[in-house]
Order: C-alpha cells, then sequence, then structure tokens
C-alpha cells in the first residue's frame, strides 16, 4: 500500500519591500515634518511602487498633513487615499486596528472643519452615521459642525446684545448728566430701566446661543435615530 501523500507546501514567503519604501518606513512615526519632505522629494518615485506600498506611505503623508496643521493641503490628498482603499479594497494599515477608509474620513471631516469648510465637514459626517450610528463621537462632531453653521442666528444675538450694552450706556449717561442734576427723583426710574435693558442683551444673547444649541442637538440627534433604526429594519 502506498502511504498517504505528506503536505509538502511551504509557508508563504515574507514579502519583499523596496529599498525606498524601507527609507521611508524608517522615519520616526513622529518625525511629521520629515515624513512630508521626504515623500514630496520621492513623490514621482513612489508612484512607480506597488499599490499597497503605493498606499500605505501616501496615508503616512496624508496623516503627517494632518497633524501639522496642513488642513488645506490635507483636504486636497485625503480623497486620493480614500478613493484608493475603495478601488483596491484596502481596510487595515499594517500596525493600526482602526479601518483606514472610515478613518480618513473622519480626518476629513476635521480638516474641513478646522479650515471652515463646515458643509464638507456635515456631508461627511452624515455619511459616518449611517456606517456607523451607534458611534456617539460622529454625531457629537456633527452637532458642533451644525452649531458653526448658526451665524444668523447667532449675529442677531451679538448684535442684539452690543445695542442694548450702548443703549445701557447712553441711558446711564443722560441720568448722570441729566436726570440726576434736574430731574433728581426719576433717578431710581432710570437705574431700573439701565438694569431691564442689560439684562434684555444679556438673554437675547442666551437666548440665540441656546436657540441655536437646541436647534443642532436635536437635528444631530434625529439624524442618528433615524439611521439606527434603518439599520436594524435592514438587519430584520
Amino acid at each position: 500500500m502506498h502511504a498517504a501523500p505528506t503536505d509538502l507546501s511551504l509557508p508563504a514567503m515574507p514579502r519583499h519591500y523596496s529599498k525606498l519604501y524601507r527609507e521611508l518606513r524608517a522615519v520616526e512615526p513622529g518625525d511629521y515634518h520629515r515624513i512630508i519632505r521626504m515623500y514630496e522629494e520621492q513623490e514621482q518615485a513612489i508612484g512607480r511602487l506597488d499599490v499597497e506600498e503605493h498606499f500605505e506611505l501616501t496615508v503616512h503623508y496624508v496623516d503627517a498633513l494632518f497633524e501639522t496643521g496642513a488642513y488645506r493641503e490635507h483636504q486636497l490628498m485625503v480623497d486620493l487615499v480614500i478613493h484608493a482603499s475603495i478601488r483596491h479594497d484596502i481596510r487595515y494599515m499594517p500596525g493600526r486596528q482602526e479601518k483606514v477608509f472610515e478613518q480618513q474620513l473622519f480626518r476629513k471631516a476635521a480638516s474641513a472643519f478646522r479650515i471652515g469648510e463646515y458643509a464638507t465637514a456635515e456631508h461627511v459626517l452624515r455619511e459616518l452615521i449611517r456606517m456607523h450610528p451607534e458611534e456617539p463621537v460622529y454625531a457629537r462632531f456633527l452637532r458642533t459642525t451644525l452649531f458653526r453653521q448658526q451665524q444668523p442666528t447667532l449675529q442677531f444675538g451679538r448684535a442684539a446684545c452690543i445695542f442694548c450694552l450702548l443703549l445701557t450706556a447712553l441711558v446711564v449717561t443722560i441720568n448722570l448728566l441729566v436726570v440726576q442734576n434736574f430731574y433728581p427723583a426719576y433717578g431710581p426710574l432710570m437705574s431700573w430701566v439701565c438694569i431691564d435693558i442689560f439684562l434684555v442683551g444679556m438673554l437675547a444673547l442666551a437666548g440665540a446661543y441656546g436657540l441655536a444649541y437646541y436647534r443642532c442637538r436635536r437635528e444631530a440627534t434625529q439624524f442618528r435615530a433615524a439611521q439606527a433604526n434603518k439599520r436594524r429594519a435592514d438587519s430584520l
């Protein structure tokens, strides 16, 4: 009888990394300025690397742009990483637990927020909530982004407050120069008028900010709840 064939298959050979890749990955991870400089100096050569090496180096470059506050440059490059992760189905980076697609989306929203592109940040955050409605940080960030877009309401509150403060100063001046000298009997009344005008200004400011916060919190909460309900309905 013939003996059963044994499995002589060899384990997969370890991956060979290019010299350029090894040089760039040898840079200290926190030395963001050097990472940026070396990537930009070797950008054409990096573009000729295989997909995995090119993708990984580009992710480190994009992360370095974000960490150094180069948010506009980050906005230009992060979309390339996001699209590449989808096109090549790259879900994780070596040494990282979070999904690269979601991490880069979140950072895209953060950099857009930092440069005042709130509509872009809002759009990205809504997409993240659609994917993971159970993640509270996305809803909180969306609420903050929506709040920054409540400028008409906030400007009205600030303008009303400033007007009331100026009017209070005018009434105080009139009280000191005219009423106290010629109509002292009306002095207490004028003091109450000053207090009332001042309080109206403070209430207008607080009311504007409170209304803006309420609107943003309600919209973010309702959107998150709707996506969570949709996710549960789809799973049934």
